[in-house]
């Protein structure tokens, strides 16, 4: 079966378990990780990959700047807390960084999150349907991660949890729990955005207590539009390094594309999963929408 280049971290849960990490983010990189100082009035971006971390981090970045874009792009302006190592001058820099105010993105599981629940940071945590999620995370695995594999092989790999950061379900379940206990977790569905962008921001603005007015949140809506970032050179990623040939990060932001993609066997086995799965979670996910915006 089709593989791609991948590194192995110790579980936070399990001291005997192991989680399928990016190459470039080792064991070092995570214990490094651990003098990471997070203080009181630090907001997390959470989510397990390709679920709408990218969007969120625009709409975090846009209210805590006033809805200006500023001179960074995205991903200097929100940093990814665990990539740092190749990135933003190293993880030491980052370590040091200080500020009344900062913001950081992440995708990791809530057992390796540093100094979870001990300050008063908050956590927006950004699920999408599994369904769409497989689709989108093939994409990026083939255009950013180097796998050059079939899709019937990779949704092989997603179920049994052998792609970075491991299972959907345990990433999301463990997040979810942590919401339902936690006034500093913030749960907010991809579908959900899609519906009611607006809605979103504001919620959104009251959770990490930015004042919104009128004005600052028609911005933040219209400046957070897929259409939007997909042209904005500051936020779609395009500075990213991807294979030739593949859609780019931005690819359709819809809800619905799994039909696309997945056989009606791959269906039933994924259905059957998603039931055995998420049944004790009592959360639902929307799989379409009658539009995208």
């Amino acid at each position: 079966m089709a593989d791609y280049k991948q590194a192995l971290v110790k579980d936070g849960k399990n001291p005997e378990g192991l989680i399928v990490f990016p190459a470039f983010i080792t064991q070092n990189e995570m214990d490094a990780l651990k003098h990471f100082r997070v203080g009181d009035r630090d907001t997390f971006v959470v989510a397990y990959p390709k679920s709408g971390t990218t969007w969120m981090e625009q709409i975090v970045h846009l209210l805590g700047n006033n809805g200006e874009q500023g001179d960074k792009v995205l991903s200097e302006a929100v940093p990814w807390l665990e990539g740092a190592a190749t990135r933003y001058g190293g993880l030491e820099t980052l370590i040091k960084t200080s500020g009344d105010r900062r913001y950081f993105h992440t995708h990791l599981p809530l057992s390796l999150m540093p100094m979870f629940g001990e300050t008063k940071a908050k956590y927006i945590y950004v699920a999408r349907n599994p369904k769409d999620n497989a689709v989108s995370y093939y994409y990026h695995a083939l255009s950013k991660m180097g796998y050059e594999g079939s899709w019937s092989e990779f949704i092989t790999l997603y179920r049994e949890g052998k792609v970075a950061y491991g299972s959907i379900f345990d990433h999301v379940w463990d997040w979810w729990k942590a919401s339902q206990h936690s006034d500093n977790v913030m749960f907010v569905k991809y579908e959900d955005m899609k519906k009611d962008l607006a809605q979103v921001v504001t919620d959104v603005a009251n959770f990490i207590d930015i004042p919104l007015t009128s004005d600052l949140l028609e911005t933040v809506v219209a400046a957070s539009d897929f259409s939007a970032m997909a042209i904005n050179p500051k936020a779609n990623l395009d500075w990213v390094p991807q294979r030739e040939g593949i859609p780019k990060h931005m690819r359709k932001g819809i809800v619905g594309d799994w039909k696309n993609h997945f056989s009606s066997e791959e269906t039933s086995s994924f259905d059957a999963l998603y039931q055995s799965r998420m049944a004790q979670f009592g959360l639902e996910f929307e799989f379409d929408l009658t539009y995208s915006n």
